[in-house]
């Protein structure tokens, strides 16, 4: 998992380091539905990236979450 990906589940929204392991479901690492339209809001913003909510729950782990990210990034 990047690290863009956890400072910003850290330190933007406040979710706990320890519970952030690329296996992690988004559940377990505290993404709750506030948290997936604050993650899609601060990436569109931050990257300049089109992600919707819906985009955000379809990844099962944060490391296919960070692949989403990765991949609407590069555009690949």
């Amino acid at each position: 998992m990047t690290g863009d990906l956890v400072r910003i589940l850290t330190d933007d929204l406040g979710l706990p380091a320890d519970r952030l392991a690329e296996d992690a479901s988004l559940d377990h690492a505290g993404v709750d539905s506030l948290a997936v339209v604050e993650l899609s809001v601060l990436l569109t913003d931050r990257y300049g990236i089109d992600i919707t909510d819906s985009d955000i729950k379809t990844a099962s782990t944060l490391g296919q979450l960070d692949l989403l990210i990765t991949t609407k990034r590069t555009g690949r």
